[in-house]
């Protein structure tokens, strides 16, 4: 991994204040990097206020709730922004109040937003580079928590290593975690183990799977759907996989509806095998990898847009 963290080092280490901040609809790679960044940083500087922004509920079972703060503490801060490309998909706009902003990522770096951007387009996950730059700094210290945090992230964003981005350096980082006695078996259980009603739910997607041609599958997912099986958008998208292992399908999408100040709307994640769809979802107010995107607040003609583009896109 190419990347000198020194001046991230200097950067931490000279705030007194530090804010740290992801994408909207997080995933695990996003709170995973947060709150291993947050317990680092705390571990190594407990002199040092520190807060994980963020206004979206999360999983409060696997990770711990945002914090609130106001203004003034955010302007006295350095922002790092986490796992996140672009500054419209940063949950929490108010980022741009700090006196300095760092980027760390490792999707394509269309928009290098801030003062500093630490990106590795290499990288399979955040908590990848998180990891590295851990494993650079030779004075400071790792713990278990920090580790399991990066763990979750890493196996999360490449589907238990099965992603085309995984590299010996990926696998190098994860057992360079595990050395910190993971409990691996029981984090994957917390990960991937559903309710009953949640199995139901995925043969709810199974079921309700759409054609377009051969090699587009997609799935839009009604509110009521949602109600019904007891599921926030965010985890109804995070289902995906349920349809990514069909040979035919080269692209396959899942929707998920909402209602907008009286106006139906859609969220979606888009995913490939070798068809490159993150140049497609830039037009749709999302963006992403190569073969793993998202797009946002889409209208009925927007959605059918997209899918017209998928489909010529598979073919």
């Amino acid at each position: 991994m190419n990347l000198n963290f020194k001046a991230l080092l200097r950067a931490i280490e000279d705030a007194d204040i530090i804010t740290l901040f992801r994408h909207v609809h997080p995933d695990c790679d996003a709170l995973s990097s947060q709150n291993g960044l947050y317990c680092w940083i705390k571990l190594n500087y407990p002199e040092k206020r520190v807060y994980r922004l963020g206004e979206e509920t999360t999983d409060q079972t696997v990770y711990p709730p945002s914090d609130i703060v106001d203004e003034d503490v955010i302007h006295n801060s350095i922002a790092l922004v986490l796992d996140t490309a672009n500054k419209e998909r940063i949950d929490d706009q108010r980022y741009a109040l700090a006196k300095q902003v760092i980027k760390i990522d490792h999707h394509p770096n269309n928009d290098p937003f801030g003062n500093k951007n630490y990106v590795c387009e290499e990288a399979a996950a955040t908590c990848e580079i998180l990891t590295s730059f851990f494993a650079s700094c030779k004075k400071q210290i790792m713990n278990h928590e920090i580790a399991t945090y990066l763990y979750k992230g890493l196996l999360t964003d490449t589907l238990c290593f099965r992603t085309s981005n995984t590299t010996q350096h990926t696998l190098e980082m994860a057992a360079k975690l595990a050395s910190y006695n993971l409990a691996i078996p029981e984090i994957n259980r917390e990960l991937f183990d559903v309710s009953y009603k949640t199995f139901h739910f995925s043969n709810w997607i199974r079921s309700n799977t759409q054609l377009l041609g051969e090699h587009l599958a997609y799935v839009i997912i009604p509110e009521s759907i949602r109600h019904q099986y007891d599921i926030s958008a965010s985890s109804a998208r995070n289902r995906i996989d349920e349809i990514g292992h069909v040979k035919e399908f080269l692209i396959w999408t899942m929707f998920t509806e909402k209602t907008v100040n009286g106006q139906k709307l859609y969220d979606g994640s888009l995913r490939s095998k070798t068809v490159i769809i993150n140049t497609i979802a830039n037009k749709y107010h999302g963006g992403g990898h190569k073969n793993a995107s998202g797009v946002k607040d889409l209208t009925e003609n927007d959605l059918q847009n997209l899918l017209q583009d998928l489909y010529k896109a598979s073919n």
